[in-house]
């Protein structure tokens, strides 16, 4: 069995913040240090989750996959934004 290796992150906050954390803390029966990583690794998990995974409802998947099917017919600014890049082709 391998020991875990630890490593040191120092942050600087108000101290209204660091006596709420330490209450929180208190209130948990746990240590600053292991309320605050305990916080810390659900926020990186949930934040690597919200970014891995993209999902979407059954509703604007259908919506994406009909426009993906059957595009709509460009408008009128796309039409002169189209026509001003195969302009600026030929300079």
């Amino acid at each position: 069995m391998s020991a875990v290796r630890y490593s040191k992150i120092t942050i600087r906050q108000p101290q209204p913040l660091k006596t709420k954390i330490a209450r929180a803390a208190a209130l948990r029966g746990m240590t600053v240090t292991s309320f605050i990583n305990g916080i810390l690794e659900i926020a990186a998990d949930r934040t690597i989750d919200r970014i891995a995974t993209r999902e979407l409802s059954d509703r604007d998947s259908d919506i994406l996959l009909g426009m993906l099917r059957k595009p709509p017919a460009p408008n009128t600014a796309l039409k002169k934004a189209a026509k001003r890049l195969r302009a600026m082709d030929r300079e």
